[in-house]
């Protein structure tokens, strides 16, 4: 009788066992491929475009008071996807050009997120609605190769795809998702494989050592790919600044890292005056745990407060666990997150004020963060940090754009570059808040009008399972 049990026991036990690895299987395999194309092209293609009655932002003017920050009463001629002639708008349109009458309004470069996590291909069509026209993916997996080639060919209707490799990281307290190495030989083996497999930089963790990020610095540039990521905590500022970081990510990476905890804004003016001296950049990303912050504050009003976006289910779940914990926390984590967000947001003012060379990004993925709407949170964030909103704009245009060494292609209105802005109808220099709505988007060919942009943004709800998503982090773990 008990050997009979036993056997049904271990019956039963081996088929759970073998469902649930048909079910990983099975999840890797279809995980390979992409669900939920649009039923018919989103905008129209427009080969002569020209916006009429329009005034340009110019990100590349020192301030909102300078000369020319403003092009008033413009017009803009746009063929085959590039930006051919800026004329004053009494100028008559040159015949074949289908015209836009911008009715006053504003034209600005499309907006790029120098820092986010892609998690749902869907996501970057959530960014094109809001205005967001090229994304700096910062961990890298196999699904973003795929992406990335599919928003080149226009298969797909969103932002360009950037991607980091998967993240560089070393020692006992490394994420399950990061590349973790414990050798600088195993540094240079792993930068040439994200090469050869098409990544497009390389991203670093706090836990390297100096033998370790050296290797990396020094094969990324044999292999001409930049690094950017979060400084090893266990390496000295001044010699993390002679090395030829593309960026430094996060503001609160200043405070974990060279500040060591401490909440020191008199150091951190220290900081930034070295970082100025070394001409390094900075994305700030205080969107994140500003969340962590109001949690911790607000406790279950923020987290009902929160819009009702649609973000991909498994990442939700995540992001639903990271900020529970602060709701109703202790007394010495309450002061805690309360004094390191407060610390925080002077820091990044005093960056600002050193004229550090920032950048404009979100981390989009923790903490219920929403692609592309974030993005302007963060904007308003800073802004009422005093920051102007030209610099804010500056710092994810111009700025952006020489960080991704394409300046010569996107970043600004300008004659010869690729024809990428977002028209809205009020100042944004005077009031942020216009550019939650714009009234049209310009990327390449593709011409996209208020109803298209709502197209955009109901696409970008169409999220992922759990199923989908389990597969794709399941080949990241394989293959990173």
């Amino acid at each position: 009788m008990v050997k009979k049990i036993f056997r049904i026991v271990l019956k039963t036990l081996l088929g759970i066992i073998a469902a649930i690895i048909l079910f990983l299987v099975s999840s890797m395999l279809i995980s390979k491929y992409d669900f939920g194309d649009p039923s018919e092209e989103i905008g129209e293609r427009v080969s002569k475009l020209a916006f009429t009655h329009v005034n340009i932002v110019n990100v590349e003017a020192d301030s909102t008071e300078a000369p020319g920050a403003l092009i008033k009463n413009a017009k803009i001629l746009l063929e085959e996807g590039k930006i051919v002639q800026i004329l004053p708008d009494s100028v008559e349109t040159p015949k074949g050009y289908r015209e836009i009458d911008a009715k006053g309004g504003f034209a600005l470069p499309g907006l790029m997120d120098m820092h986010t996590h892609i998690f749902d291909r869907s996501d970057l069509a959530m960014y094109l609605g809001h205005g967001v026209t090229t994304v700096r993916n910062m961990m890298g997996f196999p699904m973003h190769l795929r992406w990335r080639q599919q928003m080149e060919l226009g298969s797909y209707p969103g932002s360009r795809l950037i991607t980091a490799s998967p993240t560089i990281n070393s020692g006992n307290d490394t994420g399950p998702f990061h590349k973790n190495i414990d050798t600088p030989e195993e540094a240079v083996e792993a930068i040439t494989d994200y090469k050869e497999k098409g990544y497009d930089f390389i991203k670093i963790y706090d836990g390297l050592n100096y033998d370790q990020f050296t290797a990396v610095m020094q094969t990324a540039n044999a292999n001409d790919l930049y690094v950017a990521g979060h400084p090893p905590h266990g390496i000295g500022i001044d010699t993390l600044l002679s090395f030829n970081l593309n960026s430094f990510e996060h503001i609160e990476e200043i405070v974990q890292g060279p500040l060591e905890y401490e909440l020191s804004v008199p150091k951190g003016r220290k900081i930034a005056q070295k970082f100025k001296a070394a001409n390094a950049r900075l994305t700030i990303t205080m969107s994140p745990f500003r969340n962590i912050y109001r949690t911790t504050v607000e406790g279950d009003d923020f987290l009902s407060s929160l819009p009702e976006e649609k973000i991909n289910p498994f990442i939700e779940f995540i992001g639903q666990k990271q900020l529970q914990q602060w709701v109703n926390c202790n007394k010495g984590t309450y002061d805690w997150n309360v004094g390191k967000y407060k610390c925080m947001a002077l820091l990044t003012q005093v960056f600002h004020e050193e004229d550090v060379n920032l950048l404009l990004g979100t981390d989009t993925g923790p903490s219920l963060t929403v692609p592309g709407l974030t993005l302007l949170d963060e904007i308003k964030i800073l802004n009422d940090l005093d920051i102007p909103v030209l610099d804010i704009i500056k710092s994810g245009t111009i700025e952006a754009a020489k960080a991704l060494q394409m300046d010569d292609e996107i970043g600004s209105i300008a004659i010869g570059k690729q024809a990428e802005m977002v028209i809205v109808k009020d100042n944004p220099l005077t009031d942020m808040n216009t550019l939650y709505n714009p009234v049209s988007i310009v990327k390449g060919e593709t011409l996209y009008l208020e109803p298209d942009i709502e197209e955009l943004k109901g696409l970008g709800r169409q999220k992922s399972n759990v199923y989908l998503t389990l597969g794709r982090f399941l080949n990241h773990l394989i293959s990173k």
